[in-house]
């Protein structure tokens, strides 16, 4: 017994005092949710949503390539000699037609629909189908692939457009409804709440600033409506994280005050012109907090001549904290805000510099992608690239082309290059990096690994 004191007092000494924990064991009143003798339900706020969200088929004709070196292979004599006319292949591609379901959401009593760029991606026929059962065949208005948002309409009467929300005061844990076409089921409604906002950095667009939910998003919910408690849009259904495909409760939808500047873009302008500060930044990580004593903002690391950013006086070294009253925490917020501004626009922005804090005017000018046709590089000839943040991406492709023959196409975006002369896989981000990688390489000698509409593909070239 005095041995066992001896070691509990030990045992005191050693590890602490008790633990004080916050306890309740009392039984819970159950009861059945009712407010003033009804029942607790989202019917009537489905009933006025659903209406404004349609269903859309689409129609696309899709070519088969032949990659060259088995052309080359089937067209041998020896082949020939043995197979005789079946070893024949076709020299052009071969065409077929490809379907796929998606939604869309109502905006304007004259036909006007929001929804998702690769849900009407490269289509030749689009059929939009009203909740009363009514069929009309959309004309596609405009398209921007950076944010994955494109704007149909359709000559329609009668048509209920969604109420908008602004969702900028979307908070977390607000109770959402995702309504939409999944599996091609027709008009389905899930609930969850809001899981996390100003999601950037996810690797789907180029412009990310998602509202993340647990509601249900499923294949062919894209493009359809994301919902407050009074049925107000406050995003547009994008995309899911899902190892299977199926819902895993991490969707993503486009904030409606993202898609309200792009759609009014398109539908004014036929294009969105985004604003450009013209600047490199970078997050202020711990080692920079240290080094420059605040640990909120973006770093400015370089400046652009003749650029908005150095006609407002900006300079190296500069930290952004907020623009138009607005904070900003990290680089994806500050490149999301600058360039939803729009081009011509002022924007107030509130500097660190030195210690203390100023406010500087900056006028944005039109953000311009850099292009380059590449003739210099034998296995990319034919092609066009673009610079698109961070990432290089064929924006034309000639379709008689060695790359094209090979397997690579337009939208594509070139992850990683792995050549003989590297032995490894190295990433790739720049115009110039590629072109560094490919130069001198003959064909054979080059692996890419590119992503071809949100899926990785190795292609030999």
């Amino acid at each position: 017994m005095k041995k066992l004191l001896i070691a509990s007092s030990l045992a005191l000494v050693l590890f602490g005092a008790n633990i004080n924990l916050n306890i309740d064991n009392s039984n819970l009143n159950r009861v059945t949710p009712t407010v003033n003798g009804g029942v607790i339900s989202f019917a009537p706020i489905v009933q006025k949503v659903i209406p404004s969200v349609v269903n859309i088929s689409t129609e696309k004709i899709v070519e088969t390539k032949i990659p060259e070196q088995f052309r080359r292979f089937f067209e041998d004599p020896f082949f020939k000699r043995f197979f005789g006319p079946f070893g024949e292949i076709p020299h052009k591609p071969q065409k077929r037609k490809e379907k796929a379901l998606g939604s869309g959401v109502i905006l304007s009593k004259d036909g006007y629909i929001v929804t998702n760029y690769h849900v009407v991606s490269g289509a030749t026929k689009i059929i939009v189908k009203l909740h009363d059962g009514r069929k009309f065949t959309a004309k596609l208005i405009g398209t921007d692939p950076k944010t994955d948002l494109a704007v149909i309409k359709i000559d329609a009467k009668n048509l209920k457009p969604i109420t908008i929300a602004d969702s900028s005061k979307v908070k977390v844990g607000d109770i959402v409804l995702a309504v939409g076409n999944p599996f091609g089921l027709g008009e389905t409604v899930t609930q969850g709440i809001v899981s996390a906002k100003n999601r950037t950095s996810i690797g789907l667009n180029a412009y990310e600033n998602f509202i993340q939910t647990d509601a249900a998003i499923n294949p062919g919910n894209s493009g359809g409506a994301l919902v407050d408690i009074k049925g107000r849009l406050i995003g547009i259904n994008s995309a899911i994280i899902s190892r299977s495909g199926g819902n895993n409760g991490i969707g993503f939808a486009i904030p409606s005050n993202m898609m309200k500047f792009v759609v009014t873009s398109l539908v004014t302008k036929g294009k969105v012109v985004r604003g450009y500060l013209g600047v490199v930044i970078s997050n202020i990580d711990s080692s920079k907090a240290k080094l420059y004593g605040i640990d909120k903002g973006v770093l400015i690391i370089k400046v652009e001549p003749k650029s908005a950013a150095a006609k407002a006086g900006l300079k190296p070294g500069d930290i952004i904290v907020a623009v138009d009253g607005e904070e900003v925490k990290n680089a994806g917020q500050l490149r999301n805000k600058i360039a939803f501004k729009g081009a011509g626009s002022e924007v107030k922005l509130r500097v660190y510099r030195d210690g203390r804090y100023i406010t500087l005017t900056a006028k944005l000018q039109p953000l311009k992608t850099k292009k380059e046709k590449v003739e210099d590089i034998e296995l990319l000839k034919g092609v066009t690239l673009s610079q698109e943040k961070n990432r290089v991406v064929i924006s034309n492709i000639d379709p008689n082309s060695y790359a094209a023959m090979v397997g690579l196409e337009k939208g594509d975006k070139i992850l990683r290059v792995k050549t003989i002369k590297t032995g490894k896989w190295v990433n790739v981000h720049t115009i110039d990096e590629l072109k560094k990688l490919l130069k001198d390489m003959k064909k054979g000698d080059v692996l890419l690994e590119v992503e071809k509409n949100g899926e990785i593909s190795i292609i030999p070239l």
